[in-house]
Order: C-alpha cells, then sequence, then structure tokens
C-alpha cells in the first residue's frame, strides 16, 4: 500500500485530506510543519507528499526543496496544495522540484487522478532503479570474482612458468623430443596469462559501460523532469 505525507499547518486540513487519501487505499502520514515533514520522510520513506504552501517556521517551497535535494526522497513525487493564485509562488515551486498542483478546496476526484498517475511514475522509477542497483551488484560480483580468478590463475602460471624456464637453462641435457616441448610450453603458458588479463579488462570495461547507461538514464530522468515543469 502506498504512503502519502501530508503536511498542513491546519489540523482540519490535515484530517480532510487523511480521509480522501484512505478513501483512495492510501495509507496517510500527518505532519503539522515541515521539521516534523523531514523526520517523517526519514522515518517512513513515503511515495508522495502533498504539501501546503503556506506554513509557518518553514512554508512548502521550502520543505519541497529539502525533499527534493535529499537523497533519499528526490524521486518522491510532490504535488503542492495552495489558495494562493500567484504565478510567481507556482514558478518558485517549480524551480524548488514540485511536480504537480492542486487549489483548495480541491476536488477529491481530481485529487484522486494526480495520485494515481504520480504514483505509477514512481512505482516505475522504484522498478528502475531496483533493476540498476541489481545490475551493479552483479556486474560487481563478476568482477571480483574474476579478479580472484585471475589472482588464484596466476600464481600457479608464475610457478610453472618459472619451473619451465630453470628447465630451460639446462634444455641441452634434455633429450630431443623432452627439450622441443619446453618452447611451447611457455608459450601456452603465456597465452592462458593474456587471456585472464583480457577476461579482466573486459570485465572493467562492461562496469564502466553500465555506469556510463545508469549516468545517461539520470540525465535523461532530469530532463524529461525539465520539460514537464516547462509545459505545467
Amino acid at each position: 500500500m502506498p504512503t502519502i505525507l501530508l503536511v498542513d499547518d491546519e489540523p482540519a486540513n490535515l484530517e480532510v485530506g487523511a480521509e480522501l487519501v484512505a478513501v483512495e487505499g492510501y495509507k496517510a502520514i500527518t505532519a503539522g510543519d515541515g521539521e516534523q515533514a523531514l523526520r517523517a520522510v526519514q522515518d517512513y520513506r513515503p511515495d508522495l507528499a502533498i504539501l501546503d504552501i503556506v506554513m509557518p517556521k518553514m512554508n512548502g517551497i521550502e520543505l519541497c526543496r529539502r525533499i527534493k535535494t535529499n537523497p533519499l526522497s528526490y524521486a518522491m513525487p510532490v504535488i503542492m496544495i495552495t489558495a494562493l493564485t500567484s504565478q510567481e509562488d507556482k514558478l518558485k515551486a517549480i524551480r524548488a522540484g514540485a511536480d504537480d498542483f492542486l487549489t483548495k478546496p480541491f476536488d477529491r476526484i481530481e485529487l484522486a487522478a494526480r495520485l494515481r498517475s504520480l504514483l505509477r511514475l514512481k512505482a516505475i522509477h522504484d522498478r528502475l532503479e531496483s533493476s540498476l542497483a541489481t545490475l551493479r551488484e552483479m556486474q560487481q560480483a563478476r568482477e571480483q570474482l574474476l579478479l580472484r580468478a585471475a589472482r588464484d590463475v596466476n600464481g600457479p602460471l608464475n610457478a610453472i612458468s618459472d619451473c619451465l624456464q630453470s628447465v630451460a637453462s639446462g634444455q641441452h641435457l634434455l633429450p630431443p623430443d623432452v627439450s622441443q616441448k619446453i618452447e611451447p610450453a611457455l608459450f601456452c603458458v603465456d597465452m592462458v596469462g593474456s587471456m585472464v588479463g583480457d577476461f579482466a579488462n573486459i570485465m572493467r570495461l562492461e562496469q564502466d559501460k553500465l555506469q556510463i547507461a545508469y549516468e545517461s538514464l539520470k540525465a535523461e530522468q532530469a530532463a524529461n523532469a525539465r520539460q514537464q515543469e516547462q509545459q505545467k
């Protein structure tokens, strides 16, 4: 069940908002000011926040900005609730990272639609983040496994190579059929060592590509967010 954080300094507004949220099948968490809201974000990790703009101590715009600059909550959608019609206030809220707006008193059907839309986007984002995290963990595990295997293989290979080099130093004392096998054996040892090194380099390149893809995705998400702000 998604969790919705409602922030308003008027208890009556919080009660009404919590009832509407509950009717839509969501869990409501309420906070009477910005500081309480930030603690709730830290403790409960809500899926979406509904903030009143006009509040004492910390207004909704500043609260939105702090939510959006927090690594734990930057992706959480924020709906701003206000009775004000000032375009300047709306622009400030957009710059702070607000995702949507509702005007008090808000319509229940409109609220439900906004919640469904933003929570769906949040769920997609969370699944994507989870998939990327899993991929990074798998990639790191593979790289560590290969590096460990390379260390484990290189030790015996070096020992074999040293042994062959020692034998090669007295190659003239060996029977011809044995002497002829030393150089191919040394070549095979070098080839296996090169293959292990190549595999390790490939794993590092794949790790770099994954990081680049992740950064590209984050940049695309930021660009989409800016585009949405411009369309509001």
